[in-house]
């Protein structure tokens, strides 16, 4: 690396709030998230941006590594961070700020730069708002097999929603840390936590449970409230001033969560890793909760 790169170089601060730049118009929602969650946590920000020279660069997919090419992306990849930093730095002075311009893969740069921090901030993108969110290799491997929470962000939220954090609850360990982390994030905004539990398909006295308000109805539905009351019982007897709302919603559990989450400050799932193929390790409900969810998404894993 030249010293454009060379000067940018800094290790993540431990419990740091890692915000991962791509260079696109993304990143000025995954900068301020970012660095609002930084100052709620009185945490350092650290940017990042991957320089990945084994990229492509001419139509013939030729690898273009001459030093003059180099030299010009090294110069491109550092104005990234250098502007992003300098913004943050003139609008939120007393933050802690450093930045990073890794070489290699943007995924491999990200994890690695994930080690020892709170939250790794990563962008999407989405069409328009009828389409679901485009997740990008990079985006989908850092959010199934990073180290620490990822929170993905549309590029088109802001950092402040309605004042609800939402998380999802389905009786399991993984949820049971999900609501500890929606617990804190909500304690850090002054926000409320809304709890959403979700059932399909249920078998009452050999019929199959389908008309609301019916009293096999209202028992299922009481069955999965009790169930999630008593999951996240510890964790709000510790925290009696947050306000804590149990919704019991009928569907799928991905479509009940991204409905719920509508307009929310934030939305988190737990995910449990089941083995080291992507497509594994991040579950179905949390991938189809990425791609809908239209406001900020933190993933945690539970693996066990």
């Amino acid at each position: 690396m030249s010293t454009y790169a060379s000067t940018h170089d800094t290790p993540t601060p431990t419990g740091a709030v890692v915000a991962a730049l791509d260079g696109s118009h993304r990143d000025d929602a995954v900068t301020a998230w970012a660095v609002a969650e930084a100052a709620a946590l009185s945490a350092p920000l650290h940017l990042v941006h991957a320089v990945d020279l084994g990229t492509p660069l001419s139509a013939y997919g030729e690898l273009l590594t001459s030093p003059e090419i180099v030299e010009r992306v090294e110069q491109e990849s550092t104005k990234v961070v250098v502007a992003a930093a300098a913004r943050v730095r003139s609008e939120s002075p007393d933050l802690a700020v450093t930045t990073a311009l890794p070489t290699g893969s943007p995924t491999g740069a990200l994890l690695a730069a994930a080690e020892g921090a709170r939250v790794l901030v990563v962008g999407s993108a989405r069409k328009n708002r009828a389409e679901r969110i485009v997740l990008g290799t990079t985006s989908l491997s850092v959010v199934a097999h990073a180290p620490c929470a990822v929170v993905l962000v549309p590029e088109d939220v802001g950092p402040k929603g309605d004042g609800r954090v939402v998380v999802g609850i389905d009786g399991s360990q993984h949820s049971r840390l999900a609501f500890d982390y929606a617990l804190d994030a909500s304690l850090v905004r002054g926000c409320a936590v809304t709890t959403v539990t979700s059932w399909n398909v249920e078998v009452e006295n050999g019929v199959v449970v389908t008309e609301p308000g019916s009293p096999e109805w209202e028992r299922v539905d009481s069955r999965y409230r009790e169930m999630a009351e008593r999951t996240i019982t510890e964790g709000r007897a510790a925290h009696p001033e947050v306000d804590v709302t149990v919704e019991v919603r009928h569907g799928r559990a991905a479509d009940a969560l991204v409905e719920v989450a509508a307009g929310a400050d934030l939305l988190v799932v737990g995910s449990r890793g089941r083995g080291g193929f992507r497509g594994l390790l991040l579950g179905s409900v949390s991938q189809r909760v990425l791609a809908l969810a239209t406001c900020p998404v933190a993933v945690l894993h539970h693996r066990g």
